[in-house]
């Protein structure tokens, strides 16, 4: 890992101790709202250490071959985050289906499930390298989910910028669907600009979907253990699949040699 990248994974890390500072003593658990401090700052903060993090990744492409080759941390966290999103999908189903978008989002899930599956059995073999299963389409398949939750998250919440949550949560989506497009693109369209496209995807998606929502996945936890675990089981499921995915960014990081963009 380059000197900058490691910049960029300790400001997350801080950013990410930060955001549960906020979130255990300064923001109302029942609202959303901020109660001390200017809802601006934190958005300042976030938004620095996003667009670093871009613009290290756009700095220097990432290789292709160590992608193409046995990762057991990555692979790890595709089937953790696809093993997730199943149960997060399974969840939806038994506590809050009703309606035609929560169908929909937990065949997406499902699709999200078996793609992160297909690239965990890739990266875990020990026989060789092998495409993910399922090819190009699977890959669009199971991508979708993030543009549908980016949808769901416009026309389904009345949130303003004072409630810093479910307007995060448009911009972790969106890191989620670029690292999975990203790696599609780099996995079944080989060109020489993904590399810093996806490069730029895996940071921002360690920030975004790691890094920035792991705080909230434990204070869902800690809710659930304490009563109406039924409520937040769904939210929580898919908090715990955007974290594996936030991880794998970082573990698709390679070390080898770069070349020319």
């Amino acid at each position: 890992m380059e000197p900058l990248e490691l910049v960029i994974v300790l400001l997350c890390v801080l950013l990410g101790l930060g955001r549960g500072a906020d979130l255990a003593f300064a923001t109302d658990v029942a609202t959303g709202l901020c109660t001390t401090g200017a809802v601006w700052w934190r958005y300042l903060a976030l938004g620095a250490v996003v667009l670093t993090a871009v613009l290290v990744g756009r700095s220097r492409p990432l290789p292709e071959e160590p992608l193409r080759s046995r990762r057991p941390a990555a692979g790890v966290l595709a089937f953790a985050g696809a093993v997730c999103m199943l149960a997060a999908g399974a969840a939806q189903f038994v506590f809050a289906a009703g309606t035609v978008s929560t169908f929909v989002r937990i065949l997406l899930e499902v699709a999200c499930a078996v793609w992160l599956s297909n690239l965990g059995r890739s990266w875990l073999r020990r026989d060789g390298w092998k495409t993910p299963a399922g090819g190009l389409p699977v890959a669009i398949a199971g991508s979708a989910l993030f543009y549908w939750n980016v949808l769901m998250r416009f026309m389904e919440n009345s949130s303003s910028w004072h409630r810093v949550q479910p307007t995060a949560a448009v911009w972790q989506e969106m890191a989620a669907l670029l690292l999975l497009a990203a790696l599609a693109r780099t996995l079944y369209l080989p060109q020489p600009e993904n590399g810093r496209t996806l490069h730029a995807a895996a940071l921002a998606a360690f920030c975004l979907c790691l890094c920035w929502e792991l705080p909230r996945v434990l204070l869902l936890l800690a809710a659930g253990l304490g009563s109406g675990a039924a409520a937040v089981l769904p939210e929580l499921l898919s908090g715990l699949a955007l974290c594996c995915i936030g991880g794998m960014g970082l573990a698709c990081i390679g070390q080898g040699k770069t070349g020319n963009d």
